[in-house]
């Protein structure tokens, strides 16, 4: 409660509003600003104070339980039937969003991998510095590795077919990040769509081949999980090369690092995520994993076919809505899908930027560097907190309790007011210290 303070909207049907009172939260809404967060936002409005009241309401008088839900809506509060209803009404608007941003990107994503394709059959030897790259032969070879090992391994064990979709999906995919990402930007790269797309179409080959069940869930979400990683690591790989080549980096020297940096980052994140699942469970409250749980939605729906498609297309109608509408449709639907919670709490940090920017309105240089200072603080926060959440999780895990605040001050500390009216000082600090004109 301490960190989740809420309160029942009862003439909204009890509907719930509440902040995530995190201080990484207002970091994301400083750094993807107002508009963003906004859209975001008015996509939890819809949900928690249009959608959640309206099935309420209309539910109450059910003398049976509605699928996907065992439970009468009577009984039922407002994160129940978020949990039971809406969240597949925002799995349907994030998947639109996605096919919708593919299809989009068709013309460039055809373009980018003819060329990419082309390129293979060029010889290198450049002699200069700025243009050699690793040998082929170890991309090659690096293919071919996680082919056997997706093959072979027994905790993938996806057998021929399914290590051949890891292989030409990640190399498809992977092209086509890594071009959109060099040439439009990372912000235009479209991956939750083609892991959807992957996710879809991987599922229902294996239960076409007879790989089905919970083994076959397994090995779609493998193949998925490793596509996504793919897709991710491709298109971050091409925004380091295109900075490298900017300030004159070998790109052979960068891409070594890469390969060091990715095989650490693998194992200790592994290490990391393992522990949460252990410590917390991966799906809970205290770690939602809204993109895993949205993985595992879709295989489901494919591999079982009881997916509550209804609600699905639903959600896919608002996604349509909002590209009709020419709004950015994924703000949108993962304000539909996530809690209104971390939407408001990621509201104010947008709030505070437009602050920023509006306090040096008319000296639009000053602005620029204040706000950069603020982003650069914000990433700072972020990060910080992402690993105060590993130093809490590993005391968590250890059965240590660090809750001092508690001791001392009793219960005061799990008062929602305490909470809300500390977050909000700590915006104000980072309001006030980032129009603080830095010294020469």
């Amino acid at each position: 409660m301490g960190e989740e303070p809420e309160w029942v909207i009862k003439p909204m049907q009890n509907t719930i509003f509440g902040f995530d009172t995190l201080a990484s939260l207002i970091g994301v809404g400083f750094i993807v600003g107002l508009e963003v967060s906004m859209y975001m936002f008015g996509g939890s409005l819809i949900a928690w104070f249009g959608l959640i009241p309206l099935i309420k309401y209309f539910g109450a008088g059910l003398a049976k339980p509605l699928f996907p839900s065992t439970e009468l809506i009577s009984n039922m509060d407002a994160w129940d039937i978020w949990s039971k209803y809406i969240r597949y009404v925002g799995a349907g608007a994030v998947a639109a969003g996605g096919f919708i941003s593919l299809a989009r990107s068709l013309p460039t994503l055809f373009k980018s991998f003819k060329t990419a394709i082309g390129g293979l059959g060029e010889k290198g030897g450049s002699s200069k510095r700025t243009e050699l790259d690793v040998s082929m032969t170890w991309v090659i070879g690096g293919a071919v590795l996680v082919f056997l090992l997706s093959w072979f391994l027994p905790m993938i064990n996806a057998g021929f077919v399914g290590a051949l979709m890891v292989v030409v999906f990640s190399f498809f995919f992977a092209v086509v990040s890594a071009r959109m990402v060099g040439i439009i930007g990372a912000s235009n790269n479209p991956v939750s769509g083609m892991t959807i797309a992957t996710l879809l179409f991987a599922t229902s080959v294996l239960r076409a081949v007879g790989v089905v069940g919970d083994k076959g869930m397994l090995v779609a979400i493998t193949i998925g999980g490793i596509v996504c990683v793919a897709i991710a690591v491709a298109g971050g790989s091409a925004q380091s090369m295109k900075t490298g080549y900017i300030i004159g980096g070998t790109p052979k020297y960068m891409q070594i690092g890469m390969y060091i940096g990715l095989v650490a980052a693998a194992a200790f994140a592994g290490m990391v995520v393992l522990m949460l699942n252990n410590t917390y469970g991966i799906g809970s409250k205290e770690v939602a994993a809204p993109q895993a749980t949205l993985m595992s939605m879709a295989v489901k729906g494919v591999m079982t076919g009881q997916l509550p498609w209804a609600l699905v297309f639903i959600g896919a109608v608002f996604g349509v809505f909002c590209g009709l509408a020419k709004l950015p449709i994924l703000p949108v639907a993962l304000g539909i899908y996530l809690p209104i919670h971390l939407n408001a709490a990621i509201l104010v940090g947008g709030i505070i930027r437009v602050l920023v920017e509006s306090k040096f309105r008319k000296d639009e240089e000053r602005s620029k560097l204040q706000v950069e200072k603020g982003i650069l603080l914000a990433s700072g926060i972020v990060a910080g907190d992402a690993l105060m959440g590993i130093v809490v999780a590993i005391f968590a895990a250890l059965s240590v309790n660090i809750a001092v605040g508690a001791k001392v001050l009793g219960g005061i500390v799990d008062k929602p007011l305490t909470a809300t009216v500390a977050f909000f000082l700590f915006g104000y600090w980072i309001y006030r210290y980032t129009i603080k004109k830095d010294k020469a």
